[in-house]
């Protein structure tokens, strides 16, 4: 059952500016959509270099990898390819190692230089159990552990019980008749060319911990245009840095107020652009009904319909837009109707894969594509009002809170919420 609107005395109190200043959402923004990102293009090293910077972000923030996760990235392949793996090629005494036989977990996402031998730290195992990661977590340095191949069927990956904290260190894993006089791990360039990360970060709570608030953004956009225009990066500033911007920003905030009782989740994902892959990819992976609520964050950098003014998608889906709705007008931010259904925004973006597991999850946003830059290279830095970013990162901030205390709980998402 949800809960009525009643008093909620503590949403009136808005965020201060110093708590969210908009000079560090303008430093954000200068980064997310800068050249130097080239348009964060899906299937760019570009977009990869975006998600090392959210990742320093969360880390900063103390933010930990869902639990199960070797760190802050969740790895999928968005233009298909083999789920086994073989990602990664290991020469062991100068033979090949079939990639049934070992498992290298990196500390941070992304392609590497072939590694030796004398890169580990090197330990013999009596045998591979599920808690083999958090027996040898102590160790801070990059560590190989091998073990004798065991008569019974190989530990495989999701058996790994991953450390509360991700792994700090690279681990490799190796099934091995010997030990290893020399080795070379290489990384399988068509795999680490194709695979494509989201990042996500988790606070956990204090009272509601198994009780899940999600807070999203999209971090890619279109890239480098074709063609020979003086300007053809599409930095996408609006869409959607000014989200993914947002999204880092309530990240630190509610991190520096360590006060959630439900555990907070915080999503940067990439794919959107080709069809919400990403998002589509860690729904899967996800309990739904966990999961008491979703705001994803789009297109907040230009006011397309005025100043101070926002609208929530899918507005008949769940009550969630009706209560978020009441407590972000409440912060002075005016939550207008949703435009034409027709444009069917609510099943465009990055909330829709969990609305359709009945996860009341919706998308704020100031504007949308019918924006006179979207998804042209006109859709640049000087274009964003950061005065009104930061004042609807503020609202949302304060907005949220009877989400996050476990006060305000809406119903699923396609049911009767009577």
């Amino acid at each position: 059952m949800a809960m009525l609107f009643g008093a909620w005395p503590f949403l009136v109190a808005q965020v201060p500016p110093d708590a969210i200043p908009e000079e560090k959402v303008r430093r954000i923004m200068n980064v997310l959509a800068g050249d130097s990102l080239r348009g964060r293009g899906n299937g760019s090293p570009d977009l990869l270099k975006a998600g090392m910077y959210i990742i320093t972000h969360f880390k900063e923030a103390g933010l930990q990898p869902l639990p199960g996760s070797s760190g802050l990235f969740h790895p999928f392949l968005p233009f298909g390819g083999p789920k086994e793996n073989k990602r990664d090629q290991l020469q062991w005494n100068g033979q090949t190692i079939s990639s049934n036989d070992f498992l290298y977990l990196p500390a941070m996402p992304g392609v590497y230089n072939a590694r030796l031998l004398a890169d580990f730290k090197v330990v013999q195992a009596d045998a591979f159990s599920s808690d083999v990661l958090l027996l040898h977590d102590s160790i801070q340095h990059d560590l190989l552990i091998w073990t004798s191949p065991a008569a019974k069927e190989r530990l495989k990956p999701e058996e790994l019980i991953m450390p509360a904290g991700g792994l700090k260190n690279a681990r490799l894993l190796v099934y091995a008749d010997q030990p290893p006089d020399s080795l070379t791990l290489s990384a399988n360039g068509s795999y680490y060319g194709s695979v494509e990360y989201n990042i996500v970060g988790v606070l956990p709570g204090r009272s509601k911990s198994g009780e899940y608030i999600l807070f999203s953004a999209h971090y890619d956009h279109e890239g480098v245009a074709p063609g020979k225009k003086k300007d053809r990066i599409m930095n996408g500033a609006n869409d959607n840095a000014s989200g993914t911007t947002a999204l880092l920003m309530l990240a630190q905030y509610y991190a520096q107020r360590n006060d959630n009782e439900r555990t907070l989740i915080f999503c940067a994902f990439a794919g959107e652009e080709i069809g919400l892959k990403g998002s589509t990819e860690l729904a899967k992976t996800m309990e739904a009904e966990r999961i008491k609520a979703g705001i994803n964050l789009e297109m907040l950098g230009v006011p397309q319909y005025g100043q101070k003014k926002v609208f929530i998608t899918g507005q008949r889906n769940s009550n969630l837009p009706a209560m978020l709705g009441k407590a972000l007008n409440e912060q002075g931010l005016k939550v207008i109707n949703e435009p034409d259904e027709s444009k069917q925004l609510f099943m465009r973006s990055d909330n829709y894969p969990f609305a359709s597991k009945e996860v009341p999850f919706h998308t704020i946003m100031a504007s949308d594509d019918d924006d006179a830059c979207y998804h042209r290279p006109c859709d640049e830095i000087k274009r964003i009002d950061m005065a009104n970013l930061s004042f609807i990162i503020r609202a949302i901030a304060a907005g949220s809170r009877a989400l996050i205390s476990g006060e305000m709980t809406p119903g699923r998402a396609g049911r009767s919420n009577e």
